[in-house]
C-alpha cells in the first residue's frame, strides 16, 4: 500500500487504502477507490474527483454500551442535520448494519473531493469525530469512487 501526498482527512482519522482494480472490477468501469488507512490519508493532486462528484461509503465498527449507542445516534443525527444545512453535500446518510451490531455505514455523495475535504475540517465534523474516535473497535473503513462509476442494473 502506498502513501499519497496531500491531506484529504484530518490527521486523527485512521484510514486504509484498497487497490483501484478491485473496485474497477466490482463496479465494472472507471472507479477511483480508496479504502482509508489507520493513519492520516494523504491524497495527491492526481486523485481529483470528476465534475460530477465522489461517492463515499464508510464503515465504523464501534464498541458502545446501550447509553453510548443512543448518544452516538443523537450526535450523528445532529451531525447529519448540520452537514446538510452548512456543507454542499449532495446526499448524506448513516445506517445501522443489522447483521453486525455496533457497525454503522455512512453513504455520502459530494460534488467534489474538495467539498469532502472541507467538510472533514469543519468544527461540527471534528467535534463528532472527537467523540467517535475513542469508541472505534477497528480502523475506519472508507471507500471513495467517482459517481460516474455507479450505474443502474
Amino acid at each position: 500500500m502506498s502513501r499519497l501526498s496531500s491531506s484529504l482527512f484530518p490527521s486523527s482519522i485512521p484510514i486504509a487504502l484498497v487497490s483501484m482494480s478491485t473496485l474497477i472490477r466490482f463496479l465494472a468501469g472507471c472507479v477511483l477507490s480508496l479504502l482509508l488507512f489507520c493513519s492520516p490519508l494523504e491524497v495527491s493532486a492526481a486523485v481529483v474527483a470528476p465534475a460530477d462528484g465522489i461517492h463515499v461509503v464508510g464503515r465504523l465498527e464501534m464498541n458502545l454500551t446501550l447509553d453510548q449507542e443512543n448518544e452516538f445516534e443523537k450526535k450523528t443525527l445532529e451531525l447529519a442535520k448540520i452537514t446538510r444545512d452548512r456543507d454542499p453535500v449532495t446526499s448524506y446518510s448513516s445506517n445501522r448494519d443489522i447483521e453486525h451490531p455496533g457497525t454503522y455505514v455512512f453513504d455520502e455523495i459530494w460534488p467534489s473531493q474538495q467539498a469532502l475535504v472541507d467538510h472533514l475540517n469543519t468544527p461540527h465534523f471534528l467535534a463528532w469525530w472527537d467523540w467517535v474516535k475513542p469508541h472505534l473497535a477497528h480502523d475506519l473503513d472508507v471507500q471513495i469512487a467517482s459517481t460516474d462509476a455507479f450505474h443502474s442494473l
